[in-house]
């Protein structure tokens, strides 16, 4: 309805911010862009706004759900609604307007993250991963965590300036070691699992530089209590030898909760200086 919020569809960064002076047929109109989980970009596009109602701005982040502007009928429209558009792009270069124009409707369909329907603190965690693409769409929560799958979430955690990521995990221990999110070349042969000592100093490391995670999934209370519940420790990312010596299995589901403590210490910390997003 005309007025209503509009929002962000997903993660993503604002790319084109107009107000629809410039005659376009789109009027008042905002373009995201998205790096995707399996690689590539897109962008994703709100249009015929009410004039004045834009509510971000060029370069920044934004978040799901976060509000871009209100419903309105600028540019060449007749009555009141939102023109969404999904546009793939094959090249990082080209403009959003050339970029190939999907079915946006089932875009978003298959990307719905799969752990909403668990209501407890550990799925809140699972789905917010989902949701910033941190982890594979199927992967199981419960599963013992492989080294692969924790360098895929550090990757997709960090800032990286590549919109897809090497596909074989010494090529990518390799890249990580280089932004100086691991120690050595990633620590282990390919195909074995992460040690907590290993997953505590990766965690450092990460937190010391610039990350995509978005704002944490739980408030605070709810989160010191998870991570007690689970860890022993109201914040078990903010020290990176505390969960050395544990002898059970890290999960999935333990990296996820670990990575929520994480963003909700980043989101009060100095920002960090960052370089591509």
């Amino acid at each position: 309805r005309g007025g209503d919020a509009v929002r962000a569809a997903a993660h993503a960064i604002v790319v084109v911010v107009r107000d629809g002076r410039d005659g376009s047929g789109y009027g008042s109109h905002v373009v995201l862009a998205h790096r995707l989980r399996e690689g590539g970009l897109a962008y994703s596009v709100y249009s015929h706004l009410q004039p004045g109602s834009i509510a971000v701005e060029e370069g920044r982040c934004v978040w799901a759900g976060q509000a871009l502007g209100a419903v309105g009928r600028s540019g060449r429209a007749s009555a009141d609604h939102l023109h969404f558009e999904v546009r793939l792009a094959d090249d990082p270069g080209e403009r959003w307007e050339r970029a190939r124009a999907v079915d946006p409707a089932a875009f978003v369909e298959h990307r719905l993250p799969r752990h909403a329907a668990d209501t407890s603190r550990t799925g809140a965690c699972l789905d917010w991963a989902d949701r910033a693409g941190l982890i594979e769409a199927e992967a199981d929560p419960a599963g013992r965590l492989g080294r692969r799958d924790w360098h895929l979430v550090l990757a997709r955690a960090a800032c990286l300036p590549l919109l897809s990521l090497p596909g074989g995990d010494g090529e990518l221990a390799a890249l990580l070691a280089e932004r100086g999110l691991l120690a050595g070349a990633g620590g282990a042969r390919p195909g074995t699992h992460p040690r907590w000592a290993d997953i505590g100093g990766d965690l450092a490391r990460l937190g010391a530089s610039a990350t995509r995670l978005p704002p944490p999934p739980l408030e605070a209370g709810a989160r010191r209590e998870a991570c007690l519940a689970r860890f022993g420790l109201a914040e078990p990312s903010a020290d990176s030898t505390a969960l050395r010596g544990r002898t059970d299995t890290p999960t999935l589901a333990d990296a996820c909760l670990l990575l929520a403590d994480l963003a909700a210490r980043a989101a009060v910390a100095p920002p960090a200086a960052s370089g591509a997003r």
